[in-house]
């Protein structure tokens, strides 16, 4: 009886430790967050690294912005691993973080119009790499994620960690300059935030650090292209990346600059101006800290043997449709969604195909009440803009509006509406 007494209270304490190891905080409560596995800590990053130090282990830190979709299923496979995934998981010290309000945003350096991320890195804070890529909204912006690609980028990190830190050189690019802001609660629009999220109204989304930048600079006259051409995917140069390895060329186009520099489908890329690669996140880092023109030493394996390679970059390989990322709803749009019209339905109007033409397809938050004052109308079928004709994507609208009009100027829409056409000049919003 004794000895049964020891088991259940044994037993009890191990289910408390497990329970106290993965309890969510009042966030992640507020959020209905999912469950996750034991060796799992849960929104504690100075938990993680003092674990990481006394340990020796490297960090694998996922950030999660838990309300947006994007990310979820491979979110519940990483968090509840099974499989050769656990067993790779369990060889880091794995720490889940679900607000930015006070990540340091001069370590945290990725793409933050992603949903779901992973960092894996060093207690001393050397990044081995980056995990997670995005390049489109709705029911493909999840088609680069895989848990496969996932624990590929986790192995190929921890070889980078038994190296470390011989190899400590070699990853010092693998770390951004400092920005301008050093805290999400340090950019305008965001400093009423408290320092730890409690709410969803008080969350700071991985998106709304770029969001506010984005606005800040648009308002003090500073934003450039290179605010909006950011992580640019490998198809920008001519590779075509399997998902699942990551690594691995599915397929070159011919004549762009990976063709002209040898490489070849079936090729793994092994490093990038010396940085050695874990994924496609972090050939994305590698192009989105590049400048337009450069030319890139490329190390790849073939049939077993490295060669090296020269990437020459020049002109606008950076520019790619940026509508789909969520930091141009406030930052960009504030107040406006629009749609190009198709070919059939300017056909429909009388309008010819490679003419403007942009319906409006919804007017919201602060600057929708303005542009209503103003007289614009949702269903309003904009066919110039300041005079201009051409057809326009949704992106070349919004790069005209933001980098070509400030905060203090005007500009009018010629708009079809009932029947007839009729000129509109607003206030940028």
């Amino acid at each position: 009886m004794r000895v049964a007494s020891i088991l259940l209270l044994v037993t009890a304490c191990l289910l408390l430790v497990a329970s106290v190891a993965t309890a969510k905080t009042p966030l992640g409560e507020a959020l209905k967050d999912i469950d996750v596995a034991d060796h799992w800590i849960y929104d504690d990053l100075p938990k993680a690294v003092a674990e990481a130090k006394s340990s020796g282990k490297p960090l694998m830190i996922v950030l999660r912005c838990v309300p947006c979709p994007p990310g979820r299923s491979l979110d519940a496979k990483v968090m509840q691993p099974a499989g050769e995934l656990a067993d790779v998981e369990k060889q880091f010290v794995c720490v889940r973080i679900i607000q930015t309000n006070s990540l340091n945003l001069d370590l945290f350096q990725y793409d933050y119009d992603m949903s779901w991320s992973a960092m894996f890195m060093s207690a001393d804070g050397a990044i081995y790499g980056r995990y997670g890529t995005r390049s489109a909204g709705g029911p493909g912006s999840d088609k680069h994620l895989s848990p496969v690609g996932f624990r590929l980028a986790a192995e190929r990190a921890l070889a980078l960690h038994d190296d470390y830190p011989a190899n400590r050189e070699q990853l010092a690019g693998k770390r951004g300059e400092p920005g301008e802001y050093r805290r999400p609660t340090e950019i305008p629009g965001l400093t009423d935030r408290p320092a730890t999220a409690t709410t969803r109204q008080n969350c700071i989304h991985c998106h709304m650090v770029k969001d506010y930048a984005i606005r800040a600079k648009w308002e003090a006259g500073r934003l450039t292209e290179k605010d909006l051409w950011v992580y640019p995917m490998p198809q920008q140069i001519g590779m075509t990346m399997d998902d699942e390895q990551g690594l691995k060329v599915k397929s070159v186009e011919s004549g762009s600059p990976a063709g002209k520099a040898g490489i070849a489908a079936g090729d793994e890329l092994v490093s990038i101006s010396g940085q050695p690669l874990i994924s496609l996140a972090d050939i994305q880092w590698v192009l989105h800290n590049t400048p337009s023109d450069a030319e890139l030493a490329v190390v790849v394996s073939r049939n077993g043997a490295t060669q090296s390679k020269t990437l020459s970059l020049s002109g606008d390989w950076k520019k790619a449709d940026i509508a789909w990322r969520p930091s141009t709803w406030y930052g960009l749009r504030q107040g406006v969604k629009i749609e190009p019209l198709t070919a059939q339905e300017k056909a429909a109007r009388g309008l010819d195909a490679e003419q403007l033409a942009l319906q409006v397809k919804g007017l919201f938050g602060k600057g929708g009440p303005k542009l209503k004052q103003a007289g614009l109308r949702q269903n309003d079928v904009i066919v110039a803009v300041d005079g201009k004709t051409d057809a326009m994507t949704e992106t070349d609208f919004l790069v005209y509006l933001r980098l070509e009009r400030g905060p203090k100027d005007r500009i009018t829409f010629s708009v079809l509406r009932d029947g007839g056409r009729s000129d509109v000049t607003l206030p940028v919003w």
